[in-house]
C-alpha cells in the first residue's frame, strides 16, 4: 500500500463492520448546575438548553481500542434537547492523540485538540482528573469515594438501554455541529446538526464521590467562562463503551447566524482578535482582492 489501495484492500474495508469500542475505559464524571443564561447563550440553535440549566466533565483514560489507538481524553458538555429528546453538546473535548484527535472531528464533528498533559490519578478512596493544554490546567476533577451508585446515577445524563447481546447499560446521545471552514473564507457545505448515540456499559462496581470541579481558560480555551455551580453527581468506574453510528438531523440554512460559534476548533481565531488593528483594515481588503487573481 503506497498512497493507493488495492482493489482487494478497498473491498476489505467495504466489507469492513466498525463501530468504534473502547473496552475498560476508565472515566471520572461531574454533572453540575450552570448559569441558565450563560447556557442560553453559548447553544447554538436548534438547540436548546435544557429547563434546569447543567453541563457534565470528564476524564477517561482509554487503554484499549479496536482502531488502534491508546490515548487519553477530557471534556466539557451542556446539556441540551432537540425535538424533545435530551443530550449533551460538546464545548471542549482535549485528547493526547492525534488519530483520536482527527477521528473525532472529522467523522463527528467534536471540537478535539490537542492537550499536553491529560491524568487520572486513582487511589483507594479518591480520584484525581486533570487537563493541562497551552500550559493551563483548564479541567479539574477532585473527587472522594464513597459506595457504590444508586440506580439513579445516570439521570439527566443517560437513559437506560440493552445491546444487542442484551446486556443492560446506558446510552447517553451526543448533539454535535459538523463543519469545516473553505479554502475560500466560508464554510465548505452547510454545518449539519449530527445525533449520535454512545452506550456506556459498566464494568464491575461503579463508585459514587463528592467533590469539586474547577475549570479555566486560556485564550484558545474558554472553558472558564461556563460557571460551576453545585455537584449533582460525580461517579467513577469502568466501563465498556461503544460509539454507535451518527446521523445529520438538522442543516444550520443561515451558517452565518451560527458562525459565532465555529470558532473554538482551532486556536488561530484567539490570535486573529489579539492582532487585530482596525487601521490595517482597508489594506487587508485590498490585499485579499488581489490575492484571488492568482
Amino acid at each position: 500500500m503506497l498512497f493507493s489501495l488495492t482493489e482487494e484492500e478497498l473491498a476489505k474495508l467495504q466489507d469492513t463492520y466498525f463501530l468504534a469500542d473502547f473496552p475498560n475505559a476508565e472515566m471520572l464524571v461531574a454533572t453540575f448546575r450552570t448559569d441558565a443564561a450563560v447556557a442560553a447563550e453559548i447553544v447554538p440553535r436548534p438547540l436548546s438548553p435544557t429547563r434546569e440549566a447543567l453541563a457534565t466533565v470528564f476524564v477517561a483514560r482509554y487503554p484499549e481500542t479496536n482502531f488502534g489507538v491508546v490515548y487519553n481524553e477530557g471534556a466539557l458538555f451542556v446539556h441540551v434537547e432537540y425535538r424533545g429528546e435530551q443530550g449533551v453538546y460538546c464545548l471542549s473535548m482535549p485528547v493526547d492523540d492525534d488519530m483520536a484527535m482527527l477521528g473525532g472531528r472529522e467523522t463527528f464533528g467534536y471540537p478535539k485538540k490537542m492537550a499536553e498533559k491529560i491524568t487520572l490519578d486513582t487511589t483507594a478512596d479518591s480520584v484525581l482528573g486533570s487537563v493541562v493544554r497551552k500550559g493551563t490546567e483548564i479541567l479539574r476533577i477532585e473527587c472522594q469515594l464513597s459506595g457504590e451508585v444508586e440506580d439513579t446515577f445516570m439521570d439527566g445524563l443517560a437513559t437506560p438501554a440493552v445491546d444487542w447481546d442484551g446486556v443492560e447499560c446506558y446510552k447517553v446521545v451526543v448533539l454535535q455541529f459538523k463543519y469545516f471552514p473553505g479554502p475560500g473564507g466560508n464554510f465548505d457545505y452547510l454545518p449539519r446538526l449530527i445525533r449520535e448515540p454512545v452506550l456506556f456499559r459498566p464494568q464491575g462496581s461503579v463508585r459514587q464521590g463528592s467533590g469539586s470541579v474547577s475549570l479555566a481558560s486560556t485564550r484558545m480555551d474558554p472553558l472558564g467562562e461556563v460557571p460551576v455551580g453545585d455537584i449533582v453527581s460525580m461517579f467513577h468506574g469502568r466501563w465498556h463503551n461503544t460509539m454507535l453510528p451518527g446521523r445529520a438531523v438538522a442543516r444550520i440554512w443561515n451558517p452565518m447566524r451560527f458562525a459565532r460559534h465555529a470558532f473554538f476548533k482551532s486556536d488561530g481565531s484567539a490570535y486573529l482578535l489579539e492582532a487585530y488593528e482596525p487601521k490595517g483594515s482597508a489594506r487587508r481588503k485590498e490585499i485579499l482582492k488581489a490575492a484571488k487573481r492568482y
